[in-house]
């Protein structure tokens, strides 16, 4: 399992600078006329609660040892079963996550 962490990264910097814009408006001023002495910093709400939870899908293995073993057993037995659908998504699935990454 993966988390992107950064996945509100970009949309909260638009909001940002769109703050920025509307509040040069509103002063008067333009361009660096509105930044200068104007330092501010604001964290979400939801970050401690984000971290939290990323720590926790962490702690997770990568490897479901159970769901191997259960897979294993079924090999063994001859009672797996697998459609050539079932292949092909695989396959399919495969290959378009290799080539998003």
């Amino acid at each position: 399992m993966r988390i992107d962490l950064n996945a509100g990264i970009a949309e909260t910097a638009d909001q940002q600078r769109s703050a920025t814009s509307a509040s040069s408006v509103v002063s008067g001023k333009s361009g660096a006329e509105g930044i200068v002495g104007r330092d501010t910093a604001s964290f979400s709400q939801d970050q401690g609660r984000v971290q939290e939870l990323a720590f926790r899908a962490n702690q997770f293995p990568e490897i479901r040892q159970e769901k191997v073993a259960a897979l294993q057993r079924a090999i063994q037995e001859g009672s797996y079963q697998v459609t050539p659908g079932q292949a092909a998504e695989a396959l399919i699935s495969a290959m378009q996550n290799r080539s998003a990454a």
